[in-house]
């Protein structure tokens, strides 16, 4: 292996490590508190973020696989969290809705979430935040000029 890319494939590392560990803790809160994985949270968060989005909206959002997104909106909505309408413009078109009790979970899972992330950067200035949050957005801006080539 190249050292010059020793440090980076150990920065990736890193951030996988990390990015898992905190996903890890998350998804274990969040199935004991409302009983609902990570992906799922996200996925109801995504919902409520749109108006009535269309599932492949929610899978680019999510930068999921449409199946993968399909597979968690089956499960939803089995649960009675979220309703698939057809789109009365677009018959061919699917939009999603949060039930009445999909709202109430998404409440509680933001708290969830509040909480969690407040744990966990409790450690850490907030001038070191701030780099962080402008770093991951410098890294994410490579990584997207990195898939058009």
């Amino acid at each position: 292996m190249n050292t010059a890319t020793k440090p980076e494939l150990a920065l990736v590392t890193g951030l996988y490590r990390t990015t898992n560990a905190i996903v890890r803790e998350l998804d274990q809160r969040l199935g004991r508190d409302h009983n609902v994985t990570f992906i799922q949270a996200v996925t109801l968060l995504a919902v409520d973020s749109f108006d009535r989005p269309q599932p492949h909206l929610v899978a680019d959002y999510l930068s999921q696989q449409s199946q993968t997104v399909t597979g968690v909106l089956d499960r939803l909505e089995r649960a009675g969290h979220i309703t698939r309408r057809r789109d009365l413009n677009d018959r061919r078109a699917v939009r999603l809705e949060l039930t009445e009790t999909g709202q109430e979970l998404v409440r509680g899972i933001k708290t969830t979430l509040q909480r969690h992330v407040n744990d966990v950067v409790a450690g850490v200035d907030s001038d070191t935040r701030s780099r962080l949050s402008d770093d991951l957005e410098a890294l994410e801006r490579s990584l997207r000029a990195a898939s058009t080539r």
